[in-house]
């Protein structure tokens, strides 16, 4: 089988490699596509992520100094057992069944958390099939559509809420999506004309360039001077966030579902500290404990699942590189992501 393996820092190659056995409970899936994350894999790509020099303590939740043998070293391969690779979505034809696997058959077309290689070994409980009429090349954001599915019930929101999203990459199309099939009047955010275009084709009311107008004071001329009901900002940027600070109505929340690089420029004065304004964060392995005991991680899912075949995204997966140019892909989407908002590879 062929696997990509991380060099290092913005240098990626794809390299034969055994192929992985399997057990009487697991499934082998030969990969028909893996979708590239702009956000938190590109972190890792630019040698950015925290996990370098860092690990996350489950015990007292903090990132603490890792010794070396814990920190990621180099050379990462994907298919190694036990480490951190690049790649989480994953879609592909099952080739082979255990003889303990029930539920899933030999041709089904299957979505799983599966690195960027030609072949995925899971188990029956990993995997989830992709609904009928869907495009499997489209199923690669499923992942991304339970984040953002998550990041909306955290939001809370109401029918004629107006909703600023902030970003609009293929999660911040996703919530643009979402929050207009939750009743709200959808206002997206971004520097890119091609991203804003789509959408506003996929049904956001309005779209804004934060560089080409000032995006607080045509939502408050948009709502009688209240501000927007909830931001989403789902940006990475710094500068969105504080921005979505000064956009959303004072005493409400913006719901913060961003991995920021560096915050040290934010800005909590004037507006945030005058406003009351809330910013809660929206990290998709956890739920809002009010109603943590309805929306457990296999509902969300089972809820995605439904809501899939009835996304537009078309014009969200733009782009598509053959499995062998993943390094020219990952540049490609790290250096021009004015013509990118989801980046495939094909295999």
């Amino acid at each position: 089988m062929k696997a990509s393996v991380y060099l290092g820092p913005k240098s990626l190659a794809v390299v034969e490699v055994p192929d992985l056995p399997m057990a009487a409970d697991e499934l082998r899936i030969r990969t028909l596509y893996s979708g590239i994350s702009h956000g938190t894999e590109m972190n890792v790509y630019r040698g950015h992520a925290p996990f370098f020099k860092k690990e996350y303590d489950p015990a007292t939740r903090l990132f603490v100094d890792a010794k070396e043998e814990k920190t990621w070293q180099y050379p990462i391969r994907s298919c190694d057992p036990g480490v951190w690779y690049l790649g989480y979505s994953s879609v592909g034809k099952v080739v082979e069944k255990g003889p303990d696997v029930q539920g899933v058959e030999i041709g089904d077309i299957v979505y799983t958390d599966g690195p960027h290689q030609s072949e995925v070994i899971r188990k029956a409980d990993r995997v989830f099939k992709v609904p009928p009429g869907v495009n499997p090349k489209h199923a690669v954001v499923f992942t991304n559509l339970v984040t953002a599915f998550n990041g909306i019930l955290d939001a809370k929101i109401k029918l004629g809420d107006v909703v600023v999203v902030m970003g609009l990459g293929v999660v911040g199309q996703l919530v643009a999506q979402l929050a207009k099939m939750s009743g709200g009047t959808v206002i997206g955010v971004d520097m890119i004309e091609m991203r804003r275009q789509a959408a506003l084709d996929n049904g956001a009311d309005a779209v804004f360039d934060p560089a080409a107008s000032d995006v607080a004071m045509e939502v408050r001329a948009m709502t009688r001077n209240r501000g927007a009901d909830v931001v989403i900002d789902v940006s990475g940027s710094h500068h969105a966030l504080n921005e979505a600070i000064r956009i959303v109505a004072p005493e409400q929340t913006i719901v913060a579902m961003s991995w920021y690089p560096n915050l040290s420029p934010l800005s909590l004065s004037e507006e945030f500290h005058h406003n009351r304004v809330t910013i809660k964060c929206s990290q998709t392995n956890h739920t809002a404990p009010e109603f943590a005991h309805l929306w457990p991680i296999e509902r969300k899912r089972e809820q995605c699942l439904r809501i899939l075949p009835h996304l537009k995204l078309d014009n969200v997966i733009t782009t598509s590189f053959p499995f062998e140019q993943i390094n020219e892909a990952f540049a490609t989407v790290d250096q021009q992501p004015q013509h990118i908002i989801q980046c495939v590879l094909e295999y």
